[in-house]
């Protein structure tokens, strides 16, 4: 057995690689008969040298001179000190990512736009100033969920019934109250509907600029403090978009609460069009989010 296990050491013709064929052959020969010895050092032989041309693959790869690649699903480093390390956050990076140039007027528009999804600026909109009082009053003084900023259930419930009593503060029939709030939730479906378009715009913009830098840096042109830019660019449209999206959908939860509030408290009144403008705008939300989570996938 040890001649066997020494000749298949020599056939392993690169010095690093030189014990492959040894650790494999002494782990299948383990327990093996004197008759099977043979038909597993060939199996040996085959899982050793499966082994080494992976390896050598591998090694070629990275020898390959091409664009640092980066993981899309984690922030890029903040130019002039990092801010994430493995995707871990060390300090709360700046709204930029680190970028320091100017931006496009597709970019300043998603930013103008998504104003409207800021939280303050849409519960203003449907409830009035009056509303961060009454929501910390019920929410115990804590009205943002911990996970992704989103409104904390009790909070949704308590804008709803607002929002509901607004209506009919302002309106004295049923039907024109649920005819108001149909208006809100097609007004908030168009908001977010101008939203993707924008989102898209920046999208491909981002697209065609990261592929060019990408191109000029394998010729030597540019610099990977460039790409470091420009990650830090698309990372920040990125969120810009990632952030409408809650505010957007933080709005659907509490108008689809709303609608559910009406309807006990006006039991025979048809909102079955209020249903039907909750839907498109959910799947228009729900469009938002997937051209969010392309942007910085460039």
């Amino acid at each position: 057995m040890r001649k066997r296990i020494d000749n298949d050491r020599l056939d392993v013709g690169t010095n690093g690689l030189r014990g492959v064929h040894a650790s494999v052959a002494c782990d299948v020969l383990v327990g093996a008969s004197v008759s099977e010895r043979p038909r597993r050092i060939a199996m040996a032989r085959v899982i050793a040298r499966t082994a080494i041309a992976a390896i050598g693959v591998a090694l070629s790869l990275g020898a390959c001179e091409t664009a640092p690649v980066a993981d899309s699903d984690r922030p890029p480093a903040q130019v002039g000190g990092r801010f994430s390390i493995g995707g871990f956050d060390l300090v709360k990076p700046s709204a930029s990512y680190g970028y320091t140039g100017q931006l496009s007027p597709s970019e300043q528009a998603l930013r103008e736009r998504a104003k409207n999804f800021d939280r303050t600026v849409w519960q203003g909109a449907l409830i009035g100033a009056v509303v961060g009082t009454a929501i910390g009053a019920v929410a115990g003084g804590d009205a943002e969920d911990a996970v992704g900023g989103a409104i904390a259930g009790a909070a949704v419930g308590a804008l709803a019934g607002m929002y509901v009593a607004s209506k009919q503060k302002q309106y004295a029939s049923r039907e024109d109250q649920l005819e108001s709030m149909v208006g809100d939730v097609r007004t908030s479906n168009r908001e977010t509907e101008a939203l993707i378009a924008d989102a898209r715009a920046v999208l491909a913009e981002d697209q065609r600029r990261l592929a060019q830098l990408q191109a000029r840096y394998r010729q030597g042109k540019a610099t990977e403090a460039e790409l470091t830019q420009e990650r830090g660019r698309t990372w920040s449209n990125r969120k810009v978009a990632e952030k409408a999206a809650v505010g957007a959908r933080d709005k659907y939860r509490v108008l689809e609460s709303a609608r559910r509030d009406f309807e006990r408290q006006s039991p025979g009144t048809a909102t079955g069009i209020l249903a039907r403008e909750l839907d498109s705008y959910r799947e228009s939300i729900d469009a938002l989010d997937r051209v969010a989570a392309s942007m910085a996938k460039a």
